[in-house]
């Protein structure tokens, strides 16, 4: 059976090869970062939160808003005709005795005995592509610049990362367990520095003493390009919780063919990926119990 997902993998990876990863893509036209929403205003999780931003915008839609076909009856706005939906994620889980339940997107669970998880993708739809859909739907919440800002900065603040700042050059340092990064002043914009500092404490949640992901240590190999691609699918997942554009890395080019080469050879590395993203983003937000809830009520 192939995977239900494989043409959107191809997509992908043709755009990585373009050099337009779609977790960033999203905000190169000015946007503003913002989590897309399930119909009953959730948001959406792991992979499909950058997938479906990433949908939004290469569409146009305004709305952050995402229906099955059987959502959208629900509220007596049946999906247009002719209008083609976008590809999400679900995994499942079974287990031996026969029971069956629905898995988190991101995939973040165990590896308990006696359980098998899959995934299958389904089909949703833009609030936008909907007939006579109820205003409420078709425009973002309403969020106070004010609000967020604050929400943004007691997340990162709240982050008990060591930074020395100064230099040219941004890198978490392993052995010493600290962030590097060129003064605030070096970077275009104050959001450019902290979509920078966010990208390093993604990487700074994934030590041995933390979430321990040690893929690999060594610049340029395969296994620290995956460790960066955790890192930019993190840096973009924090950044639709804080409305937060992600930053172009300098090094982003070296990566663009591993990653390439490594979901050819094994197109589920996104998925996995994006599991552990998800892992670190959660990881960090609760070091701010205030900073959690200050991005709720600014979302």
């Amino acid at each position: 059976m192939s995977n239900p997902l494989e043409p959107l993998m191809a997509d992908i990876i043709a755009r990585i090869e373009r050099g337009v990863p779609p977790w960033r893509q999203p905000w190169v036209g000015g946007g503003d970062p913002t989590s897309p929403l399930r119909s009953d205003g959730q948001a959406f999780t792991g992979s499909n939160a950058w997938l479906l931003a990433f949908a939004g915008a290469a569409r146009g839609f305004a709305s952050p808003y995402w229906f099955t076909f059987r959502q959208a009856l629900t509220i007596s706005a049946p999906v247009t005709k002719g209008e083609k939906g976008s590809p999400a994620i679900l995994y499942k889980t079974r287990v031996v005795d026969g029971r069956e339940v629905a898995e988190p997107e991101d995939g973040a669970g165990g590896d308990e005995a006696r359980v098998l998880r899959y995934l299958r993708g389904y089909t949703v739809f833009n609030a936008e592509q909907l007939t006579d859909c109820p205003e409420q739907y078709l425009r973002a919440p309403k969020v106070d610049p004010a609000a967020r800002e604050a929400a943004r900065n007691a997340v990162l603040d709240a982050i008990p990362a060591v930074i020395e700042l100064g230099g040219g050059s941004a890198f978490y340092q392993r052995d010493r367990d600290i962030i590097r990064l060129p003064p605030p002043e070096a970077f275009r914009s104050v959001d450019d520095f902290l979509a920078t500092k966010a990208h390093e404490q993604l990487h700074w949640s994934g030590a041995e003493h933390r979430l321990n992901r040690t893929f690999g240590r060594r610049f340029g190999d395969q296994a620290y390009a995956f460790e960066e691609l955790v890192a930019e699918i993190g840096a973009a997942a924090l950044g639709l919780r804080i409305g937060l554009r992600p930053q172009l890395l300098d090094d982003h080019a070296a990566y663009l063919a591993h990653w390439a080469k490594i979901l050819k050879d094994r197109p589920s590395a996104l998925l996995e990926a994006s599991g552990h993203a998800q892992r670190a983003v959660d990881h960090l937000i609760a070091y701010s119990q205030a900073g959690s809830q200050a991005v709720a009520q600014a979302a």
